[in-house]
């Protein structure tokens, strides 16, 4: 069979073309480190390949939640930190005073002016163009102040925002200024105990408490004697009833037996009123109550019997220092409850601030997690897909001697002049 220099050129320049391709996937790998840059390479090891990147995209999503999560967090537990300080520093200004003179009385409302500034402020605080404390409502300030006398009301609600951080696994990275800075009150004590029942008598009543969520629900208050002019005082669900929980909330009244008065109290650990809720609703946060017997007196009750009632009254931390600002306006020193108030809601605080660490916590394990799950799966892609770079420099080097051999050869098997053209 004749060989026409044409097919002899034509399949040269082919072979020329293949060498120069497979220099040039060599360079490609070499550059990108990268074994595949297309299906057809290896359809099969592409496949895992691309399950591969899915599962790293994934984890590398969750991981992004996770920092952000960290850092919310972070920013929340500080900005508890500082309104816990306020408290602390309002409780050191406040300790000890019990007369006041005009101008020393209109120093301290105005210390207390800037602290409530202060405060809200921080209750207002914003991370990443988001109001930390408004719950799921983030877009405007959780804290207003209005009216007169001026008063700040939470716009927010008690909605936990959650960010995916495994397959099937969220977490909560927030906590709402309802459970931080409203979710503290008082349950205020009126009747007459009578002063010649015997010991171990018992008087209880229904006290109704209002959750964040505005339902209703019923605690029985429940008062004992104890002794001559002494009561004590405890906090039950009704029997049956499962829509919340209580604990702590006892004290021991001490009645002064001229007057009838109360001449002591010595309270417990305050009530903690805890909402319960069947899911998906999003439960109310716990209401931390301090009682107040200030309006119980022993004597002879009319008609023989002992009265006793309570009504829950909220109190929000700002509330209650502007509360205190005004009395020392008007010249009345802060009473004991007063203070006892502002412990009660610095406890609070600080027990939101332990929550948003171990919240905290709880990601840095999840980070911890997504990290050697991201390591894994990088390994195995490099696996699948990474080059011996030694390797390809070898069969580059290869590929380049091959094609200027091919180049030579070509040179000698084709020789060509100006008399080959005009023959």
């Amino acid at each position: 069979m004749r060989i026409t220099n044409t097919t002899i050129v034509a399949d040269m320049l082919a072979n020329l073309a293949r060498s120069r391709e497979r220099i040039n996937q060599l360079n490609v790998q070499l550059a990108t480190q990268k074994r595949i840059q297309k299906v057809s390479d290896d359809p099969a090891a592409a496949g895992a390949v691309l399950r591969l990147n899915a599962d790293l995209a994934r984890v590398e999503s969750y991981v992004r939640n996770v920092v952000n999560g960290e850092n919310t967090l972070k920013m929340t537990s500080d900005s508890l930190g500082k309104v816990s300080d306020i408290l602390k520093d309002v409780k050191g200004l406040l300790a000890g005073v019990t007369t006041l003179d005009t101008s020393f009385c209109m120093a301290l409302a105005d210390s207390m002016d800037q602290y409530v500034d202060m405060a809200v402020d921080v209750a207002n605080t914003r991370f990443g163009g988001k109001y930390i404390f408004g719950g799921t409502s983030t877009m405007a300030p959780p804290f207003v102040r209005s009216g007169v006398p001026e008063t700040v009301a939470y716009r927010g609600n008690a909605g936990s925002i959650r960010f995916q951080v495994g397959d099937g696994i969220s977490s909560a990275v927030n906590v709402s200024g309802a459970a931080a800075f409203a979710s503290t009150g008082k349950i205020v004590f009126s009747g007459i105990l009578d002063a010649a029942a015997p010991v171990n008598t018992i008087v209880s009543n229904m006290v109704s408490i209002t959750d964040g969520n505005g339902i209703t629900h019923n605690v029985e208050m429940v008062m004992r004697k104890t002794g001559a002019n002494s009561w004590s005082l405890n906090a039950v669900m009704p029997g049956g009833a499962t829509d919340a929980t209580v604990s702590g909330g006892a004290a021991s009244v001490t009645f002064d037996p001229a007057t009838g008065a109360v001449e002591s109290i010595m309270r417990g650990a305050p009530l903690i009123f805890t909402p319960t809720v069947t899911p998906p609703t999003q439960a109310a946060p716990a209401i931390t109550l301090m009682v107040d017997c200030a309006g119980l007196s022993e004597g002879t009750p009319p008609g023989g019997a002992s009265t006793f009632s309570g009504a829950h009254t909220e109190v929000s931390v700002f509330n209650a220092l502007m509360a205190v600002r005004d009395a020392l306006r008007s010249g009345t020193p802060p009473s004991a409850d007063d203070l006892a108030m502002i412990g009660v809601m610095q406890n609070v605080i600080m027990r939101e601030q332990a929550r948003a660490g171990t919240l905290h916590d709880s990601l840095e394990t999840a980070d911890a997690c997504l990290t050697s799950q991201k390591q894994l799966l990088l390994d195995l892609l490099e696996a699948r897909q990474g080059v011996d770079l030694a390797e390809i420099g070898l069969k580059l080097k290869q590929e380049e001697i091959t094609l200027e051999a091919t180049l030579s050869a070509a040179a000698k098997i084709i020789p060509k002049s100006l008399l080959d053209f005009l023959g």
